[in-house]
């Protein structure tokens, strides 16, 4: 498995509900609707503004493919004064507990 990590720094409180909740539901519509994506993890500190989104993907093959969706998605979600930086990783270990949308 292998994850794209994207972190998105200086967003305004405001802009952190706004990206939320236009995003909500709609990100694996985005990527195609793939079996090979296989979750997505949004991280928030609302004091800072940052948000890590982390994608999890079958293998990094689905990882790749799905990099021009990625790309275009970032364009979209960050705003002016904020920045995106992007990792590829592998996932060496995944335990979850309970899946599902909280909030």
């Amino acid at each position: 498995m292998h994850a794209r990590m994207t972190r998105y720094q200086g967003a305004t409180p405001e802009s952190v509900d706004e990206a939320l909740e236009t995003k909500k539901g709609v990100l694996p519509t985005e990527f195609g609707q793939t079996e090979d994506m296989k979750g997505v993890v949004f991280l928030v500190d609302r004091e800072s503004g940052d948000i890590i989104v982390m994608s999890l993907w079958q293998d990094e093959e689905a990882l790749r493919a799905s990099e021009d969706a990625a790309t275009r998605l970032r364009e979209e979600v960050t705003g002016p004064g904020e920045t995106a930086s992007v990792e590829r990783l592998e996932v060496v270990l995944l335990n979850v507990e309970q899946a599902g949308q909280f909030g």
